[in-house]
């Protein structure tokens, strides 16, 4: 599902979450919110807060304890840690945030899109994956907050996701959203809970997931955008989600911007003679399949690059490739061949 957020609430729950939002920077243990009996809308309103506010790291959301009386529902906070923890932590984000916006090179002139690239490429070179946590998610709940990138650069799905809406809103894009949902993870080879973002440019809607960028990005050693502002179509290839709101945007994908989406063979053979004619070494591209994929496409595409790869090559080469499949998405680093 897609968080909920706060333009989607009533006018007296903007008034209860300002409430409970200001109350929390001023370190109050309990919001009196008068002329509310409903649980359900005081679950509604924590659950927007908890992904508009990914930098209030320090409550355990998780923990819903509230008294209804006549007159009004009583919200009891829940802090992870003491306050003077809580204040050093929070000066450790702030440093964290400020040295991030200066390493990404944000410029007035940058569009809502270029801030989502550099967001998502200064995480992707600066964290990792805490596997850990994922086995033992008791022993690491910081991998669950943005605590865990700023202190340790390491955390979850959930930790990336909130890490890459904080870095996007104080750059000044302000339009990402939390998604939850599952993904088939190849490497674990199993359909787990997962946690990425939701964006908007130009009125339309797409996906980002940061995690799902990062080992191949590592493994790669280049900078991968196999989900960077991609559609629905695309997405639910290996994630599912309940989402009332359409994610058609192909256009700001990466494969779209640099005229890497491919069609079929006759098109990628095209696309490989222009690359290796003028000695590109990285060949990255999407098979689209505008008329559907052969079960075989994998083993075809190879055949066709190895084949380019001979072709242009004037010495002994050698190619590293990191495949999507799942995807269509194709990935070869070609070295030490002309």
């Amino acid at each position: 599902m897609i968080i909920d957020h706060y333009d989607n609430l009533s006018f007296d729950e903007k008034e209860y979450y300002n409430k409970i939002y200001y109350g929390i920077l001023k370190g109050k243990d309990s919001i009196r919110l008068l002329g509310l009996f409903d649980a359900k809308v005081l679950d509604k309103i924590i659950m927007v807060l908890k992904y508009e506010h990914a930098e209030i790291f320090y409550v355990d959301f998780q923990r819903m304890e509230y008294v209804i009386t006549p007159e009004e529902l009583i919200y009891y906070i829940h802090y992870t840690m003491p306050v003077e923890m809580r204040n050093r932590k929070k000066h450790v984000m702030e440093n964290w945030i400020a040295d991030s916006l200066g390493g990404m090179k944000i410029q007035a002139s940058d569009s809502e899109s270029d801030i989502y690239r550099k967001v998502h490429n200064y995480l992707i070179r600066n964290i990792s994956y805490n596997y850990e946590a994922l086995q033992n998610p008791e022993t690491y709940p910081d991998a669950f907050t943005i605590s865990g990138i700023f202190e340790n650069k390491k955390a979850v799905c959930e930790g990336i996701a909130k890490a890459f809406k904080v870095l996007c809103d104080y750059a000044g894009a302000k339009n990402v959203y939390v998604v939850n949902g599952t993904a088939l993870s190849k490497r674990l080879k199993m359909i787990y809970p997962h946690t990425w973002n939701m964006v908007k440019f130009n009125g339309q809607y797409s996906h980002i997931d940061v995690t799902w960028d990062l080992e191949p990005s590592r493994t790669s050693r280049y900078n991968r955008y196999d989900y960077f502002m991609v559609p629905d179509e695309w997405m639910q290839k290996d994630h599912d989600y309940d989402n009332s709101i359409r994610c058609d945007a192909v256009e700001q994908s990466y494969f779209y911007r640099q005229s890497c989406l491919i069609p079929g063979p006759n098109s990628l053979k095209k696309f490989l003679d222009e690359k290796l004619q003028n000695k590109i070494s990285v060949l990255y591209f999407r098979i689209n399949g505008e008329n559907g994929l052969p079960d075989d496409i994998d083993s075809k595409v190879d055949n066709i690059v190895q084949e380019a790869v001979r072709k242009y090559a004037t010495s002994d080469y050698m190619i590293q490739t990191v495949s999507n499949q799942l995807q269509n998405i194709y990935f070869y680093k070609i070295s030490d061949r002309w």
